[in-house]
C-alpha cells in the first residue's frame, strides 16, 4: 500500500520530537539545573500545562516542544546552535500545523512533503541524532516521487546543503541565482539570471536596516554621529568580512576569467554577492527574517571595530534587548520563571498590521505596547515593564 504524503510526515515528526526531546533536556538541565521542567512547563500552553504530566506532554507532542525550543532560544539554545537552526525550529512549527489541519481540506503536495522532510532532516542533523538517518530516506523516496522542476530544486538545495543551514531558504533556486555573478551568465546564457538586480535591493535593505539597528542601538546619538557609523557598518570592505564568515567565496558561480583573477577572494565580489544573499533572502523570507540574520552580524562588527574596550557591555547597549533586561530583572527578583508575552492583532491591514503585546509575570500584567509585528510589540512591552519599575523604583 502506497503512503500518503501526510503519513510520512506523521512519521517524520514522530523520529524527530524522539531525536529532538533527549538533546532539549539535556541544554535545559545545563542551564536551569533542576529547575528545567518547572520554567519549560510555564511555557507550555495554558490548553495543555493543566491536562497531562508536562514532561509527557513534550516528549510526544512536538509542537509544543518546539515552542518551548523558540521560547528558551536566547538563554539555552543560541549557545550552541545558530539562526538556521532557530529558522527551521520556527518553520517546523508551521509544517507541524500544516499537517493537522492539512492546508483546510487541501492534500499535502509532493513538494511540501519533500521540503518538511528536508527540514526535519536539517535540524535532527544539526544535533547529531540518529533518527536523521531514518527520515533521510523517507526524503530519498519522495525525492524520486517529485517532478523535473520539483527535482532541479531539490538538486540545488542538496549542492547548497552547508549554505541553507546558515540561510534557511524556501526556493533555493532564489540563493542560487543570488550566488550567480554576470560572468557566469556570459558563459552560460541559460542557467537563468545573474545576481545584480538581487544586489540592488540587497543594498537598499542593508542600508535601511543598519540605520534602523544603529537608531536602536544608541538612542542618545544625533544624526550627524549615526550616518558615519552607517557608513562603516555597510561599507564594502566590512560586507565582504561578511561574505567571508559565510564562506561565500566558496559558493558563487564565476565566470572563468573571474575565477582565474581570484575572484572568490575579491573584496568587491564578496561584498556585492552578500548584497544579493540579503536581497534573496528578503524575497524568500521577508524583513522579519532577514532582520534577526544581519543583527547579529551587525554586532559583532560593532564589537570588533569598536575603539572603546568592551562597548558592547556600556550604556550604548542598554537598548538592545530590552526583552533580556526584563527577564533577567524577573528572574532575579521574583520568580525562575520567564515572563510570558501575549501578542494579538488588533488592527491595520494584511500588509501593516498592528500589535499590541502584553507581558505578565506569575498572572500580573507588568507593561504592554504596540508594534508593527509581534517583535516590535513585545519589545515595546518589555520596555514599558522596564519604565514602571523605574516610576516605582524597583529598578
Amino acid at each position: 500500500m502506497a503512503i500518503s504524503n501526510r503519513n510520512r510526515i506523521e512519521s517524520a515528526l514522530i523520529y524527530l520530537n524522539q531525536g529532538l526531546y533527549p538533546y532539549f533536556e539535556q541544554e535545559m538541565r545545563k542551564v536551569h539545573g533542576e529547575r528545567w521542567l518547572k520554567i519549560a512547563t510555564s511555557s507550555l500552553s495554558d490548553n495543555q500545562s493543566l491536562k497531562r504530566n508536562p514532561e509527557d506532554i513534550l516528549r510526544d507532542d512536538i509542537s509544543e516542544l518546539l515552542k518551548v525550543i523558540i521560547g528558551q532560544w536566547n538563554q539555552v539554545f543560541k549557545r550552541k546552535l545558530g539562526h538556521g537552526e532557530r529558522a527551521l525550529v520556527s518553520e517546523l512549527i508551521e509544517v507541524r500545523n500544516k499537517w493537522a489541519h492539512e492546508m483546510n481540506g487541501k492534500r499535502l503536495s509532493t513538494d511540501d512533503t519533500y521540503r518538511a522532510l528536508d527540514s526535519i532532516v536539517r535540524l535532527l542533523k544539526a544535533i547529531s541524532a540518529s533518527e536523521a538517518d531514518i527520515v533521510e530516506k523517507h526524503k530519498q523516496e519522495v525525492l524520486r516521487m517529485l517532478s523535473p522542476k520539483q527535482a532541479e530544486e531539490a538538486r540545488i538545495r542538496e549542492n547548497l546543503d552547508e549554505l541553507l543551514k546558515q540561510l534557511p531558504f524556501q526556493d533555493a533556486s532564489l540563493l542560487l541565482r543570488a550566488l550567480t555573478h554576470t560572468s557566469y551568465m556570459h558563459e552560460n546564457p541559460n542557467s537563468g539570471e545573474d545576481n545584480e538586480r538581487l544586489e540592488f535591493l540587497g543594498d537598499a535593505l542593508l542600508n535601511f536596516l543598519s540605520g534602523e539597528y544603529l537608531y536602536r542601538r544608541y538612542p542618545d546619538k544625533k544624526e550627524g554621529e549615526l550616518t558615519p557609523l552607517r557608513s562603516r557598518l555597510v561599507d564594502k570592505p566590512q560586507l565582504a568580512k561578511f561574505a567571508v564568515s559565510l564562506d561565500l567565496g566558496r559558493w558563487m558561480r564565476l565566470g572563468k576569467g573571474a575565477e582565474k583573477d581570484g575572484g572568490r577572494t575579491q573584496s568587491r565580489l564578496l561584498s556585492n554577492t552578500f548584497e544579493a544573499i540579503i536581497g534573496a533572502y528578503f524575497l524568500d523570507s521577508g524583513v522579519e527574517s532577514v532582520r534577526d540574520f544581519v543583527e547579529p552580524l551587525f554586532d559583532s562588527a560593532i564589537v570588533q571595530n569598536s575603539p572603546v574596550p568592551h562597548e558592547s557591555d556600556s550604556k550604548s547597549n542598554n537598548f538592545v534587548d530590552s526583552k533580556n533586561r526584563f527577564q533577567e530583572w524577573v528572574q532575579r527578583t521574583v520568580t525562575p520563571t520567564p515572563p510570558k508575552y501575549f501578542t494579538e492583532q488588533i488592527g491595520g491591514s494584511s500588509h501593516a498590521p498592528e500589535f499590541i503585546a502584553k507581558v505578565l509575570v506569575d498572572g500580573k500584567i507588568y507593561g504592554e505596547g504596540k508594534g508593527r509585528n509581534k517583535r516590535d510589540a513585545e519589545k515595546a512591552a518589555a520596555e514599558d515593564a522596564l519604565a514602571n519599575l523605574k516610576k516605582q523604583s524597583l529598578l
